[in-house]
């Protein structure tokens, strides 16, 4: 414990940088990692503890210069942490559960827009066809 209360100015902000971006990098993928973070937020709170602890250990010595690199490892580990727990517990649950996304329809509902001209089309016009539809503001 005490080689990781030594080295926390560097290693907190490493591990909080590691944690936040690889759960959207790489376990995101995967709904038992996504859904509940086993692996990101005990590595981020991990760096979040770690910071805290090293500005401590920091603030316990008189070297200006190491209290400095301990209060902004500290800053960023905390700041991290709180980002992706802000995310997690919060912005993830206002997006649309999966049941509301079109990964679960068999058929798109069928709609009637104006083309470019003004003539009426509807997407049951092209049934057993590719459609890329592209909504655009604007004249460009």
């Amino acid at each position: 414990m005490k080689f990781l209360l030594k080295h926390s100015f560097w290693l907190a902000p490493v591990l909080a940088f590691v944690g936040f971006v690889t759960y959207f990098i790489f376990f995101v993928r995967f709904p038992v990692l996504r859904d509940v973070p086993w692996v990101n937020l005990p590595i981020v709170i991990l760096s979040a503890v770690l910071a805290v602890g090293g500005v401590g250990r920091a603030w316990k010595g008189s070297h200006a210069v190491k209290r400095g690199l301990h209060v902004g490892g500290a800053l960023f580990s905390v700041v991290v942490a709180g980002l992706l727990i802000f995310y997690l517990f919060s912005m993830s649950y206002q997006m649309p559960g999966l049941s509301e996304t079109t990964e679960q329809l068999e058929k798109a509902p069928n709609f009637t827009l104006s083309d470019a001209n003004g003539k009426m089309v509807s997407l049951s016009d092209f049934r057993g066809k590719k459609v890329i539809i592209s909504f655009y503001r604007g004249f460009w």
